[in-house]
């Protein structure tokens, strides 16, 4: 990660912990609006919310779904987290961002316990490698991220691409994110944080229609992590589908740089960008 001094969000008030007030700074803002926030920006602060919700007993973030509400915009909001199912070996947690009166951001996370279990022989899937971040094409970023100001897509993540990629129109593509800048200032960047963060960023990655053209925002985030990911590369094979009724589909596997982690989904509003 960057070491100057700069984050995703900021402690606002009395924030003292996960849940509470922040300010989301210009290293958040998102491709659709100079003034609202990347979806995976505000993603990451929840998943970050729910796992401190389990750290007492050891428990991981299996898994986070997330209703987009409304655009999230920079400055000042509220992360909400509360245990709705309390339990040693599985914990349910209810998230939520607030700001203006009313709830941008909610859903639910699943938190299980880390355990040691034998299992029998083949029952593993092992899969080919990728190839790694080294081997991947850096992205033609004027071609997807227009404008100078600072953004989570632009400025926050390091993104190469392996096949196809959020400069390039197509139904699938193959990339790695890294995430540069801490969520908040001073503190590392686990495992789920970045799966959360990056599994946002999937409608780009893999779109059918072209940027400028078309709207494709997604309207929810689902994120499941059969295991912790490790090291700070994230890579997403993302499949985008559209449909005349103006909707799409992005369901995203998701990798480290030992192989297969997890999987992501989100439903897209999908249409003519206006003139």
């Amino acid at each position: 990660m960057t070491s100057d001094g700069r984050s995703i969000a900021r402690p606002a008030g009395d924030a003292g912990g996960a849940s509470g007030r922040h300010e989301l700074t210009a290293l958040a803002r998102g491709p659709w609006q100079e003034d609202a926030a990347h979806g995976g920006a505000p993603a990451g602060l929840l998943a970050r919310a729910a796992e401190s919700l389990g750290a007492d007993e050891n428990l991981r973030l299996a898994s986070i779904s997330l209703a987009f509400n409304g655009p999230v915009f920079l400055g000042e909001i509220e992360v909400r987290a509360e245990v709705v199912k309390p339990g040693r070996r599985q914990r349910v947690v209810a998230v939520a961002i607030d700001a203006g009166g009313r709830t941008l951001i909610e859903g639910r996370a699943v938190l299980i316990r880390r355990g040691e279990v034998d299992l029998p022989d083949g029952v593993r899937v092992v899969e080919d490698s990728w190839p790694g971040p080294d081997q991947g094409r850096p992205i033609e970023q004027e071609l997807w991220a227009h404008g100078e100001s600072e953004a989570f897509h632009r400025t926050s993540n390091t993104v190469v691409a392996i096949e196809g990629g959020p400069d390039r129109t197509g139904t699938e593509g193959m990339v790695w994110i890294r995430l540069d800048f801490p969520l908040v200032p001073g503190e590392e960047l686990t495992g789920a944080q970045r799966a959360v963060a990056a599994a946002d960023f999937g409608n780009g990655v893999a779109h059918p229609v072209g940027w400028g053209e078309y709207l494709f925002i997604n309207c929810d985030l689902t994120v499941s992590l059969l295991r912790e990911p490790a090291g700070e590369w994230i890579g997403l094979e993302s499949r985008t589908e559209v449909d005349p009724n103006g909707s799409g589909l992005t369901t995203t596997r998701l990798h480290d740089e030992t192989g297969h982690f997890g999987n992501a989904s989100q439903i897209l509003f999908v249409d003519r960008a206006q003139e």
